[in-house]
């Protein structure tokens, strides 16, 4: 099996959508801007929804992990 190198354009969209995802998660609700996006994360709350730092997905999945 290859790997799939992504582009940074692809992992920057990927990452802006996984804190999309936390703010829906959150409030219920997908935020209406950027900007909005960006308040939020400056809260506690939203310091606190991303605290934990993404990480890649391992092609062996949990199996591979010791």
């Amino acid at each position: 099996m290859g790997l799939i190198a992504m582009s940074e354009k692809e992992k920057a969209k990927s990452e802006t959508q996984i804190l999309r995802d936390a703010f829906e998660g959150m409030k219920g609700r997908q935020p209406r801007s950027d900007q909005e996006l960006k308040e939020w994360l400056a809260t506690d709350e939203g310091k606190e929804a991303t605290m934990f730092e993404s990480t890649s997905v391992s092609r062996f999945g949990e199996i591979g992990r010791a």
